[in-house]
């Protein structure tokens, strides 16, 4: 029998002292014991069937009642899924999870909320806050997976929370609550027992500092879905991002609103983040369509350009936007514009507290600089989409239909485009089409 390290998995065909890997001490184990004495389950347990004599419509989606959710996830919550749900701590995970546990246990049937951070009084106090009262949710304090899964039995809950994964412990290997093969051992058993018993499954996650999950890649392969909860603690704004879904569309996100209440979706996330009406512009501000996920978003720039007074380096700050991208940007303005803000402060945000890494900005970070530089603002209701290149051309962009529908709908009556050779007929909105920046300063009065 090889020897395996319980704090990190790996495995020697003699006993260590000190792991090499990992530089841990006294943590090698024969492999066999407990592990041997396993029996060997089914998944699903379910017959072998031909993929033809398969109905699709044996799976029905539970719908959480969370509107913005249950589009994030492609119409609901699948039975037998495993939802690995992630986030930075204190940005709203438990909040959401039980929000969504109380909507659930109305509308469904018993849910189990287990706790291995919390205890039973700490987890009351959150819902007394929330409103959450529904007496199908059930809540335990535990991290033995034996006893969660003697839990799951008893309840028989068609949700199952686990927080946290990194807190779970099975007898069954050796090795320290959020170890690997604790990691590897407790999901490949909680999804074992989701899969058996065709309920949904939340796995909380912890994160690094470099924003992934923690733990080995693995624990991502076995479950169905991975989502993230995203937002600074300076603002309200949460977003929760799909980057894995066996059962919709990835890359999708919902958004929602942190209160003193809870987080509450945003349904119409355009008019969410625009302060200004179509018909009063200032300088300095430009309205720029986005798109995150597949939905596309209206949101407002804004520019600040000052002299540096001659003294000191000039300031170039960016909150919501690529810094890097930023800088280059200015440079393009120097070079296609003949405008130097080497002797000006810039300072770049976007309202509402969006992060944006997309490129189809780039116009709208050109016209707010040259905007705020000349204290000019732009025509009234005018909306800018674009990448622009290194050599001040206007490149296209996805989705441009949908991002001009979206203006159209809030009232704006044009959009400034990259000029594509089939450009989308609009009734009440004017779409002009630029080929260059300098195109586009002239169509916006800014030169």
């Amino acid at each position: 029998m090889p020897f395996c390290c319980s704090g990190c998995g790996y495995q020697s065909v003699k006993w260590l002292g000190r792991c090499p890997n990992c530089g841990e001490w006294d943590t090698f184990a024969e492999e066999g014991g407990a592990a041997a004495k396993r029996v060997a389950s089914s998944w699903i347990g379910e017959d072998l069937r031909p993929i033809t004599a398969i109905d699709s419509g044996e799976l029905k989606r539970l719908e959480s009642g969370i509107g913005e959710f249950d589009r994030l996830l492609g119409g609901g919550l699948v039975p037998g899924a495993v939802v690995l749900f992630g986030g930075e701590p204190g940005v709203g995970k438990s909040t959401l999870l039980l929000e969504l546990a109380q909507s659930i246990a109305v509308r469904h049937g018993n849910v189990l909320y287990v706790s291995g951070e919390e205890s039973a009084a700490q987890i009351k106090l959150r819902a007394s806050r929330l409103g959450v009262e529904s007496g199908r949710l059930y809540v335990l304090p535990e991290q033995s997976l034996s006893r969660i899964i003697e839990a799951v039995e008893r309840v028989s809950p068609c949700v199952l929370i686990v927080d946290s994964i990194q807190t779970t412990v099975s007898d069954a290997v050796p090795g320290e609550a959020g170890s690997l093969r604790q990691l590897r051992e407790t999901s490949a058993e909680l999804t074992r027992l989701t899969k058996a018993r065709k309920m949904s499954t939340f796995l909380v996650g912890h994160i690094t500092k470099e924003g992934s999950f923690a733990g080995p890649k693995t624990v991502e392969h076995l479950v169905d879905v991975a989502i993230y909860l995203e937002g600074s603690r300076g603002e309200d704004v949460r977003i929760l991002r799909s980057v894995k879904n066996r059962f919709g569309a990835t890359n999708e996100v919902a958004l929602f609103q942190m209160l003193p209440s809870g987080l509450k979706e945003i349904t119409d996330p355009s008019r969410f983040f625009l302060d200004q009406e179509p018909g009063s512009p200032r300088p300095g501000t430009v309205v720029v369509s986005t798109v995150e996920g597949t939905r596309p978003l209206l949101v407002e720039l804004q520019a600040l350009v000052s002299p540096t007074g001659g003294y000191g380096v000039p300031q170039r700050r960016a909150s919501g936007l690529d810094f890097n991208r930023i800088l280059l940007l200015l440079a393009v303005i120097e070079r296609s514009l003949g405008i130097h803000t080497g002797t000006s402060d810039v300072y770049l945000s976007v309202a509402g507290g969006l992060e944006i890494r997309e490129r189809a900005v780039d116009l709208g970070v050109i016209a707010a600089v040259v905007s705020s530089l000349r204290d000019r603002p732009l025509p009234a209701g005018t909306v800018l989409i674009g990448e622009v290149g290194l050599s001040g051309e206007v490149r296209a962009v996805k989705k441009l239909r949908e991002r001009i529908a979206e203006a159209e709908k809030l009232g704006y009556t044009q959009a400034v485009v990259p000029g594509t050779p089939k450009l989308p007929a609009r009734g009440k909105i004017q779409v002009v089409p630029v080929a260059t920046i300098e195109d586009a300063m002239d169509v916006l009065r800014l030169r």
